[in-house]
Protein backbone atom coordinates (compact mmCIF):
# COMPACT_ATOMS: atom_id res chain seq x y z
CA UNK A 1 0.00 0.00 0.00
CA UNK A 2 1.22 3.50 -0.88
CA UNK A 3 0.19 6.79 0.67
CA UNK A 4 0.04 10.57 0.43
CA UNK A 5 1.07 12.99 3.16
CA UNK A 6 -0.87 16.24 3.46
CA UNK A 7 0.73 18.94 5.61
CA UNK A 8 -1.90 21.37 6.87
CA UNK A 9 -0.10 24.24 8.60
CA UNK A 10 -2.84 26.41 10.09
CA UNK A 11 -2.91 29.45 12.35
CA UNK A 12 -3.45 27.65 15.64
CA UNK A 13 -1.92 24.24 14.87
CA UNK A 14 0.08 22.26 12.36
CA UNK A 15 -0.91 18.80 11.23
CA UNK A 16 0.16 15.99 8.96
CA UNK A 17 -2.54 13.71 7.59
CA UNK A 18 -1.92 10.31 6.04
CA UNK A 19 -4.16 9.29 3.13
CA UNK A 20 -4.12 5.99 1.27
CA UNK A 21 -4.22 5.79 -2.53
CA UNK A 22 -8.04 5.96 -2.46
CA UNK A 23 -7.92 9.09 -0.26
CA UNK A 24 -9.20 7.40 2.85
CA UNK A 25 -7.82 9.12 5.93
CA UNK A 26 -5.59 6.64 7.76
CA UNK A 27 -4.14 8.76 10.57
CA UNK A 28 -3.09 12.26 11.52
CA UNK A 29 -0.79 14.03 13.94
CA UNK A 30 -1.33 17.54 15.30
CA UNK A 31 0.70 20.04 17.33
CA UNK A 32 -0.55 23.37 18.66
CA UNK A 33 1.29 26.52 17.60
CA UNK A 34 1.82 29.31 20.13
CA UNK A 35 0.56 32.78 19.33
CA UNK A 36 2.61 35.83 20.33
CA UNK A 37 0.97 39.23 20.94
CA UNK A 38 3.75 41.81 21.50
CA UNK A 39 1.36 44.79 21.31
CA UNK A 40 -2.37 45.32 20.79
CA UNK A 41 -3.17 44.36 17.20
CA UNK A 42 0.20 42.65 16.64
CA UNK A 43 0.28 38.90 16.04
CA UNK A 44 3.42 36.79 15.63
CA UNK A 45 4.57 33.16 15.65
CA UNK A 46 7.97 31.53 16.11
CA UNK A 47 9.03 30.40 12.61
CA UNK A 48 11.30 27.67 14.00
CA UNK A 49 8.39 26.32 16.04
CA UNK A 50 6.25 26.24 12.89
CA UNK A 51 8.82 24.13 11.07
CA UNK A 52 9.98 21.81 13.86
CA UNK A 53 6.44 20.97 14.96
CA UNK A 54 5.48 20.31 11.35
CA UNK A 55 8.46 17.98 10.98
CA UNK A 56 7.49 16.22 14.23
CA UNK A 57 3.96 15.54 12.94
CA UNK A 58 5.36 14.13 9.69
CA UNK A 59 7.69 11.72 11.49
CA UNK A 60 5.07 10.77 14.06
CA UNK A 61 2.37 9.80 11.58
CA UNK A 62 4.77 7.76 9.44
CA UNK A 63 6.41 5.92 12.34
CA UNK A 64 3.16 5.29 14.20
CA UNK A 65 1.79 3.45 11.17
CA UNK A 66 5.00 1.47 10.52
CA UNK A 67 5.29 2.94 7.03
CA UNK A 68 8.50 3.36 5.09
CA UNK A 69 9.13 6.78 3.61
CA UNK A 70 9.49 4.91 0.31
CA UNK A 71 5.76 4.15 0.49
CA UNK A 72 4.87 7.85 0.41
CA UNK A 73 3.92 8.69 -3.18
CA UNK A 74 4.10 12.41 -2.58
CA UNK A 75 3.53 15.30 -0.20
CA UNK A 76 1.09 18.17 -0.49
CA UNK A 77 1.35 21.34 1.59
CA UNK A 78 -1.53 23.64 2.44
CA UNK A 79 -1.11 26.54 4.80
CA UNK A 80 -2.26 29.71 6.49
CA UNK A 81 -1.74 32.42 3.89
CA UNK A 82 -0.18 35.92 4.00
CA UNK A 83 1.87 35.08 7.12
CA UNK A 84 5.47 36.00 6.29
CA UNK A 85 8.84 34.61 7.39
CA UNK A 86 12.28 36.23 6.89
CA UNK A 87 15.42 34.11 7.10
CA UNK A 88 19.13 34.04 6.27
CA UNK A 89 19.65 32.14 3.01
CA UNK A 90 22.97 30.66 4.17
CA UNK A 91 22.03 29.45 7.64
CA UNK A 92 18.29 28.92 7.16
CA UNK A 93 17.79 30.73 10.46
CA UNK A 94 14.72 32.97 10.96
CA UNK A 95 15.75 36.58 11.54
CA UNK A 96 12.61 37.50 13.49
CA UNK A 97 9.23 36.05 14.38
CA UNK A 98 6.81 35.35 11.55
CA UNK A 99 4.25 38.14 11.14
CA UNK A 100 0.84 36.47 11.06
CA UNK A 101 -1.93 37.33 8.61
CA UNK A 102 -4.08 38.70 11.46
CA UNK A 103 -1.44 41.29 12.42
CA UNK A 104 -2.46 44.94 11.98
CA UNK A 105 0.92 46.59 12.63
CA UNK A 106 1.14 48.08 9.14
CA UNK A 107 -2.09 50.07 9.48
CA UNK A 108 -0.18 53.36 9.32
CA UNK A 109 2.56 52.20 6.96
CA UNK A 110 0.15 51.52 4.09
CA UNK A 111 -1.14 55.10 4.30
CA UNK A 112 2.17 56.44 2.99
CA UNK A 113 1.25 55.23 -0.51
CA UNK A 114 -1.18 57.32 -2.64
CA UNK A 115 -4.65 56.24 -3.71
CA UNK A 116 -3.46 55.90 -7.32
CA UNK A 117 -0.99 53.23 -6.25
CA UNK A 118 -3.65 51.23 -4.46
CA UNK A 119 -5.91 51.42 -7.51
CA UNK A 120 -3.12 49.87 -9.56
CA UNK A 121 -2.52 47.27 -6.86
CA UNK A 122 -6.20 46.29 -6.99
CA UNK A 123 -6.12 46.04 -10.78
CA UNK A 124 -2.90 44.02 -10.92
CA UNK A 125 -3.14 41.82 -7.84
CA UNK A 126 -6.88 41.60 -7.17
CA UNK A 127 -6.26 42.71 -3.57
CA UNK A 128 -7.16 45.86 -1.64
CA UNK A 129 -5.38 48.29 0.64
CA UNK A 130 -5.18 46.44 3.95
CA UNK A 131 -2.49 45.30 6.43
CA UNK A 132 -3.78 41.75 5.96
CA UNK A 133 -1.48 41.00 3.02
CA UNK A 134 2.21 40.12 2.97
CA UNK A 135 3.71 43.04 1.03
CA UNK A 136 3.49 45.68 3.73
CA UNK A 137 4.63 43.14 6.35
CA UNK A 138 7.86 42.63 4.36
CA UNK A 139 8.40 46.39 4.16
CA UNK A 140 7.90 46.67 7.92
CA UNK A 141 10.43 43.91 8.61
CA UNK A 142 13.09 45.50 6.39
CA UNK A 143 12.59 48.91 7.98
CA UNK A 144 12.15 47.92 11.63
CA UNK A 145 14.05 44.71 12.38
CA UNK A 146 17.84 45.35 12.47
CA UNK A 147 18.72 41.74 11.60
CA UNK A 148 16.40 41.79 8.58
CA UNK A 149 17.67 45.21 7.46
CA UNK A 150 21.31 44.06 7.70
CA UNK A 151 20.62 40.80 5.88
CA UNK A 152 18.79 42.71 3.14
CA UNK A 153 21.79 45.03 2.65
CA UNK A 154 24.20 42.05 2.55
CA UNK A 155 22.14 40.12 0.00
CA UNK A 156 21.47 37.25 2.39
CA UNK A 157 17.76 37.82 3.00
CA UNK A 158 15.06 35.44 1.85
CA UNK A 159 11.36 35.86 2.59
CA UNK A 160 8.34 33.70 1.95
CA UNK A 161 4.93 32.65 3.10
CA UNK A 162 4.55 29.49 5.17
CA UNK A 163 4.59 26.90 2.37
CA UNK A 164 7.75 28.59 1.06
CA UNK A 165 9.40 28.44 4.49
CA UNK A 166 8.46 24.78 5.06
CA UNK A 167 9.61 23.78 1.57
CA UNK A 168 12.94 25.58 2.04
CA UNK A 169 13.54 23.75 5.31
CA UNK A 170 12.49 20.38 3.89
CA UNK A 171 14.15 20.62 0.46
CA UNK A 172 16.51 23.61 0.33
CA UNK A 173 14.51 25.13 -2.53
CA UNK A 174 13.17 28.70 -2.24
CA UNK A 175 9.82 28.46 -4.04
CA UNK A 176 6.19 29.46 -3.65
CA UNK A 177 3.07 28.42 -5.52
CA UNK A 178 0.85 30.81 -7.45
CA UNK A 179 -2.11 30.52 -5.05
CA UNK A 180 -0.04 31.70 -2.08
CA UNK A 181 1.88 34.23 -4.17
CA UNK A 182 -1.43 35.76 -5.22
CA UNK A 183 -2.06 36.67 -1.56
CA UNK A 184 1.16 38.65 -1.08
CA UNK A 185 0.01 41.78 -2.97
CA UNK A 186 3.20 41.49 -5.02
CA UNK A 187 2.06 39.08 -7.77
CA UNK A 188 0.51 40.32 -10.99
CA UNK A 189 -2.32 37.80 -11.39
CA UNK A 190 -2.53 38.52 -15.12
CA UNK A 191 1.13 37.78 -15.93
CA UNK A 192 1.75 35.36 -13.01
CA UNK A 193 5.02 37.19 -12.27
CA UNK A 194 6.19 39.39 -9.41
CA UNK A 195 5.21 42.92 -10.40
CA UNK A 196 8.24 45.21 -10.83
CA UNK A 197 6.30 48.46 -10.35
CA UNK A 198 4.70 47.34 -7.10
CA UNK A 199 8.04 46.03 -5.83
CA UNK A 200 9.75 49.32 -6.70
CA UNK A 201 7.10 51.35 -4.89
CA UNK A 202 7.34 49.14 -1.80
CA UNK A 203 11.14 49.16 -2.03
CA UNK A 204 11.38 45.37 -2.13
CA UNK A 205 14.07 43.64 -4.21
CA UNK A 206 12.84 40.73 -6.33
CA UNK A 207 15.98 38.81 -5.29
CA UNK A 208 14.57 38.10 -1.82
CA UNK A 209 11.37 36.54 -3.18
CA UNK A 210 10.85 32.85 -4.05
CA UNK A 211 10.54 31.31 -7.48
CA UNK A 212 6.88 30.88 -8.49
CA UNK A 213 5.59 27.40 -9.40
CA UNK A 214 2.19 25.85 -10.06
CA UNK A 215 0.05 24.29 -7.36
CA UNK A 216 0.62 20.84 -8.90
CA UNK A 217 4.38 20.41 -9.36
CA UNK A 218 5.22 17.73 -11.92
CA UNK A 219 8.96 17.47 -11.17
CA UNK A 220 8.44 17.84 -7.43
CA UNK A 221 11.02 18.84 -4.83
CA UNK A 222 12.78 16.04 -2.98
CA UNK A 223 12.61 16.34 0.81
CA UNK A 224 15.20 15.34 3.41
CA UNK A 225 13.03 12.25 4.08
CA UNK A 226 12.99 11.16 0.43
CA UNK A 227 9.42 11.71 -0.84
CA UNK A 228 8.89 14.74 -3.06
CA UNK A 229 6.62 17.70 -2.52
CA UNK A 230 4.27 17.58 -5.51
CA UNK A 231 1.61 20.02 -4.36
CA UNK A 232 1.43 23.42 -2.66
CA UNK A 233 -1.75 25.46 -2.27
CA UNK A 234 -3.10 28.10 0.11
CA UNK A 235 -5.56 26.76 2.66
CA UNK A 236 -8.69 28.46 1.34
CA UNK A 237 -7.98 27.56 -2.28
CA UNK A 238 -7.23 24.02 -1.11
CA UNK A 239 -10.66 23.85 0.52
CA UNK A 240 -12.25 25.08 -2.74
CA UNK A 241 -10.37 22.37 -4.62
CA UNK A 242 -11.11 19.73 -1.99
CA UNK A 243 -14.82 20.58 -2.26
CA UNK A 244 -14.46 19.90 -6.01
CA UNK A 245 -15.70 23.36 -6.95
CA UNK A 246 -14.56 22.95 -10.53
CA UNK A 247 -17.31 24.89 -12.34
CA UNK A 248 -17.77 28.66 -12.62
CA UNK A 249 -20.06 29.83 -9.82
CA UNK A 250 -19.28 26.89 -7.51
CA UNK A 251 -18.81 28.28 -4.00
CA UNK A 252 -17.56 27.14 -0.63
CA UNK A 253 -17.30 28.66 2.83
CA UNK A 254 -14.79 27.55 5.44
CA UNK A 255 -15.78 28.50 8.97
CA UNK A 256 -12.52 28.59 10.90
CA UNK A 257 -10.72 31.27 12.90
CA UNK A 258 -12.24 33.55 10.29
CA UNK A 259 -14.68 32.66 7.53
CA UNK A 260 -13.53 32.52 3.95
CA UNK A 261 -15.94 32.39 1.04
CA UNK A 262 -14.50 31.44 -2.33
CA UNK A 263 -16.18 31.13 -5.71
CA UNK A 264 -14.68 29.59 -8.84
CA UNK A 265 -14.60 32.39 -11.43
CA UNK A 266 -13.00 30.47 -14.29
CA UNK A 267 -9.92 30.95 -16.44
CA UNK A 268 -10.30 34.72 -16.89
CA UNK A 269 -9.83 37.10 -13.93
CA UNK A 270 -13.19 38.74 -13.13
CA UNK A 271 -13.54 42.50 -13.36
CA UNK A 272 -12.50 44.18 -10.09
CA UNK A 273 -15.30 44.53 -7.55
CA UNK A 274 -14.86 47.18 -4.84
CA UNK A 275 -15.33 44.82 -1.91
CA UNK A 276 -14.13 41.47 -3.24
CA UNK A 277 -10.69 39.97 -3.72
CA UNK A 278 -9.51 38.06 -6.75
CA UNK A 279 -6.97 35.32 -6.13
CA UNK A 280 -5.54 32.45 -8.09
CA UNK A 281 -7.36 29.29 -7.12
CA UNK A 282 -4.91 26.83 -8.64
CA UNK A 283 -2.63 26.22 -11.60
CA UNK A 284 -2.39 22.73 -13.04
CA UNK A 285 -0.24 22.47 -16.14
CA UNK A 286 -0.93 25.59 -18.16
CA UNK A 287 -4.49 26.11 -16.92
CA UNK A 288 -5.03 28.80 -14.30
CA UNK A 289 -8.30 28.98 -12.38
CA UNK A 290 -9.18 32.24 -10.64
CA UNK A 291 -11.38 32.66 -7.59
CA UNK A 292 -13.39 35.46 -6.10
CA UNK A 293 -12.88 35.67 -2.37
CA UNK A 294 -14.48 37.26 0.62
CA UNK A 295 -12.73 37.31 3.98
CA UNK A 296 -14.43 37.62 7.36
CA UNK A 297 -11.69 38.01 9.93
CA UNK A 298 -13.47 36.87 13.08
CA UNK A 299 -15.73 33.82 13.34
CA UNK A 300 -14.26 30.98 15.41
CA UNK A 301 -12.14 33.62 17.11
CA UNK A 302 -15.34 35.45 18.12
CA UNK A 303 -16.89 32.28 19.54
CA UNK A 304 -13.66 31.69 21.46
CA UNK A 305 -13.89 35.25 22.84
CA UNK A 306 -17.43 34.48 24.07
CA UNK A 307 -15.98 31.44 25.82
CA UNK A 308 -13.02 33.39 27.22
CA UNK A 309 -15.31 35.95 28.86
CA UNK A 310 -17.55 33.11 30.09
CA UNK A 311 -20.74 33.98 28.22
CA UNK A 312 -20.58 30.34 27.12
CA UNK A 313 -18.76 27.45 28.78
CA UNK A 314 -18.42 25.36 25.64
CA UNK A 315 -19.24 25.72 21.96
CA UNK A 316 -22.29 23.44 22.14
CA UNK A 317 -24.01 26.16 24.17
CA UNK A 318 -24.04 28.42 21.10
CA UNK A 319 -26.74 26.18 19.65
CA UNK A 320 -28.40 25.17 22.92
CA UNK A 321 -29.03 28.76 24.06
CA UNK A 322 -30.01 30.02 20.58
CA UNK A 323 -32.70 27.48 19.76
CA UNK A 324 -36.29 28.64 19.88
CA UNK A 325 -35.56 32.29 20.74
CA UNK A 326 -34.88 35.47 18.80
CA UNK A 327 -32.24 38.16 19.23
CA UNK A 328 -34.69 40.51 21.04
CA UNK A 329 -33.39 43.43 19.00
CA UNK A 330 -29.70 42.76 19.78
CA UNK A 331 -27.21 42.89 16.92
CA UNK A 332 -23.51 42.07 16.99
CA UNK A 333 -20.78 43.07 14.55
CA UNK A 334 -17.86 40.68 15.27
CA UNK A 335 -15.18 43.08 14.03
CA UNK A 336 -12.56 42.28 16.67
CA UNK A 337 -9.80 42.77 14.07
CA UNK A 338 -11.59 45.20 11.76
CA UNK A 339 -13.97 44.47 8.91
CA UNK A 340 -13.02 42.43 5.85
CA UNK A 341 -15.24 41.90 2.80
CA UNK A 342 -16.95 43.95 1.51
CA UNK A 343 -15.96 46.93 3.71
CA UNK A 344 -12.19 46.57 4.24
CA UNK A 345 -12.13 48.86 7.23
CA UNK A 346 -9.22 48.16 9.57
CA UNK A 347 -10.48 50.99 11.84
CA UNK A 348 -13.78 49.19 12.56
CA UNK A 349 -14.21 47.42 15.88
CA UNK A 350 -16.68 44.97 17.37
CA UNK A 351 -20.08 46.25 18.37
CA UNK A 352 -23.08 45.02 20.39
CA UNK A 353 -26.13 47.23 20.00
CA UNK A 354 -29.77 47.07 20.98
CA UNK A 355 -29.27 46.11 24.62
CA UNK A 356 -32.10 46.82 27.08
CA UNK A 357 -32.86 45.81 30.66
CA UNK A 358 -34.87 42.92 29.20
CA UNK A 359 -31.91 41.51 27.24
CA UNK A 360 -30.93 38.00 28.29
CA UNK A 361 -27.73 36.07 27.78
CA UNK A 362 -29.58 33.84 25.33
CA UNK A 363 -30.44 36.85 23.13
CA UNK A 364 -26.77 37.87 22.98
CA UNK A 365 -25.69 34.33 22.04
CA UNK A 366 -28.38 34.17 19.35
CA UNK A 367 -27.19 37.53 17.99
CA UNK A 368 -23.62 36.23 17.94
CA UNK A 369 -24.66 33.20 15.88
CA UNK A 370 -26.69 35.34 13.50
CA UNK A 371 -23.80 37.80 13.08
CA UNK A 372 -21.70 35.08 11.45
CA UNK A 373 -24.47 34.09 9.04
CA UNK A 374 -25.16 37.76 8.25
CA UNK A 375 -21.45 38.33 7.51
CA UNK A 376 -21.36 35.41 5.06
CA UNK A 377 -24.58 36.61 3.38
CA UNK A 378 -22.95 40.04 2.95
CA UNK A 379 -20.04 38.44 1.08
CA UNK A 380 -22.28 36.23 -1.09
CA UNK A 381 -24.43 39.23 -2.06
CA UNK A 382 -21.28 40.96 -3.35
CA UNK A 383 -20.17 37.86 -5.27
CA UNK A 384 -23.54 37.38 -6.93
CA UNK A 385 -23.46 41.02 -7.97
CA UNK A 386 -19.94 40.62 -9.40
CA UNK A 387 -20.58 37.50 -11.51
CA UNK A 388 -24.30 37.96 -12.20
CA UNK A 389 -24.87 34.44 -10.96
CA UNK A 390 -27.22 33.30 -8.20
CA UNK A 391 -25.70 30.50 -6.18
CA UNK A 392 -27.97 27.51 -5.65
CA UNK A 393 -25.65 25.54 -3.40
CA UNK A 394 -22.76 26.27 -1.06
CA UNK A 395 -20.38 23.61 0.21
CA UNK A 396 -19.16 24.27 3.73
CA UNK A 397 -16.46 22.98 6.04
CA UNK A 398 -14.75 23.95 9.29
CA UNK A 399 -15.53 23.62 12.96
CA UNK A 400 -18.63 25.82 13.04
CA UNK A 401 -20.44 23.56 10.54
CA UNK A 402 -21.10 21.23 13.47
CA UNK A 403 -23.62 23.84 14.61
CA UNK A 404 -26.72 22.71 12.71
CA UNK A 405 -28.71 25.79 13.73
CA UNK A 406 -26.06 28.09 12.25
CA UNK A 407 -26.15 26.11 8.99
CA UNK A 408 -29.97 26.33 8.89
CA UNK A 409 -29.84 30.09 9.45
CA UNK A 410 -27.20 30.33 6.70
CA UNK A 411 -29.30 28.33 4.25
CA UNK A 412 -32.38 30.48 4.91
CA UNK A 413 -30.39 33.70 4.47
CA UNK A 414 -28.84 32.59 1.18
CA UNK A 415 -31.98 30.86 -0.09
CA UNK A 416 -29.60 28.11 -1.16
CA UNK A 417 -28.76 24.52 -0.29
CA UNK A 418 -25.97 24.09 2.25
CA UNK A 419 -23.98 20.86 1.88
CA UNK A 420 -21.99 19.70 4.92
CA UNK A 421 -19.76 16.77 3.91
CA UNK A 422 -19.30 14.01 6.46
CA UNK A 423 -15.57 14.13 5.82
CA UNK A 424 -14.44 17.46 7.23
CA UNK A 425 -10.70 17.41 6.46
CA UNK A 426 -11.43 19.11 3.16
CA UNK A 427 -8.45 21.49 3.21
CA UNK A 428 -5.96 18.65 3.73
CA UNK A 429 -7.79 16.55 1.13
CA UNK A 430 -7.27 19.35 -1.40
CA UNK A 431 -3.52 19.24 -0.72
CA UNK A 432 -3.49 15.44 -1.09
CA UNK A 433 -5.38 15.76 -4.40
CA UNK A 434 -2.83 18.31 -5.59
CA UNK A 435 0.08 15.99 -4.69
CA UNK A 436 -1.63 13.16 -6.58
CA UNK A 437 -2.10 15.33 -9.66
CA UNK A 438 1.47 16.65 -9.48
CA UNK A 439 2.83 13.09 -9.26
CA UNK A 440 0.63 12.12 -12.23
CA UNK A 441 -1.39 9.58 -10.29
CA UNK A 442 -4.75 11.36 -10.58
CA UNK A 443 -6.70 13.71 -12.87
CA UNK A 444 -9.41 16.28 -12.15
CA UNK A 445 -11.93 14.11 -14.02
CA UNK A 446 -11.19 11.23 -11.65
CA UNK A 447 -11.65 13.56 -8.66
CA UNK A 448 -15.05 14.62 -10.04
CA UNK A 449 -16.18 11.00 -9.98
CA UNK A 450 -15.40 10.52 -6.29
CA UNK A 451 -18.52 10.34 -4.12
CA UNK A 452 -18.97 12.49 -1.00
CA UNK A 453 -21.58 11.72 1.63
CA UNK A 454 -22.98 14.46 3.81
CA UNK A 455 -25.94 16.48 5.07
CA UNK A 456 -28.04 18.65 2.77
CA UNK A 457 -29.80 21.59 4.41
CA UNK A 458 -32.52 23.18 2.29
CA UNK A 459 -33.69 26.78 2.71
CA UNK A 460 -36.98 27.89 4.21
CA UNK A 461 -38.70 31.26 3.79
CA UNK A 462 -37.80 33.44 6.76
CA UNK A 463 -39.02 37.02 6.43
CA UNK A 464 -37.95 37.96 9.96
CA UNK A 465 -34.39 36.81 9.35
CA UNK A 466 -34.28 38.73 6.08
CA UNK A 467 -35.49 41.88 7.81
CA UNK A 468 -32.96 41.41 10.61
CA UNK A 469 -30.14 41.13 8.07
CA UNK A 470 -30.77 44.66 6.84
CA UNK A 471 -30.98 45.97 10.40
CA UNK A 472 -27.63 44.27 11.05
CA UNK A 473 -26.12 46.11 8.07
CA UNK A 474 -27.07 49.37 9.82
CA UNK A 475 -25.13 48.16 12.87
CA UNK A 476 -22.13 47.47 10.61
CA UNK A 477 -22.16 51.09 9.45
CA UNK A 478 -22.02 52.23 13.08
CA UNK A 479 -18.97 50.05 13.78
CA UNK A 480 -16.94 51.49 10.91
CA UNK A 481 -14.09 53.95 11.41
CA UNK A 482 -14.07 53.63 15.20
CA UNK A 483 -10.29 53.84 15.63
CA UNK A 484 -9.92 56.77 13.25
CA UNK A 485 -12.76 58.77 14.78
CA UNK A 486 -11.74 58.20 18.40
CA UNK A 487 -7.92 57.92 18.22
CA UNK A 488 -8.12 54.84 20.46
CA UNK A 489 -5.18 52.59 19.58
CA UNK A 490 -6.61 49.15 20.39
Amino acid sequence: MNYYLAIDEGTSSTRTLLFDENFNLIDSSQKEINMIYPKPGWVEQDADELYFKTEETMIEVVERNNISWNNIIGIGITNQRETIVAWDKNTGTPLTNAIVWQCRRTDELINRYPAEFWSEVKRKTGLVKDPYFSGSKIVWMIENVPEVKESYKNGNLKVGTIESWLTFKLTGHHVTDVSNASRTQLLNIHTLNWDDEILNTFGISKDILPEIVGTAIEKGFETKFGPKIYGMIGDQQSALFGQRSFEIGDAKCTYGTGAFVLMNSGVIPPKPHPGLLTSIGWKIGNEVIYSLEGSIFTVGAFFKWLKDIEIINNYNELEIYSKGIDNAGVYIVPALSGLGTPYWDSDARGLIIGLTRATKKENIIRAALESVAFSVRDVIDSMQEAVWTKIKKMNVDGGATKNKLLMEIQSDLLNAEIFVPDFQEITALGAAFMAAIGSKNLSINEIKNLQFSGIKIMPKDNEILEKNYYIWKEAVLRSKGWIKSTNISY
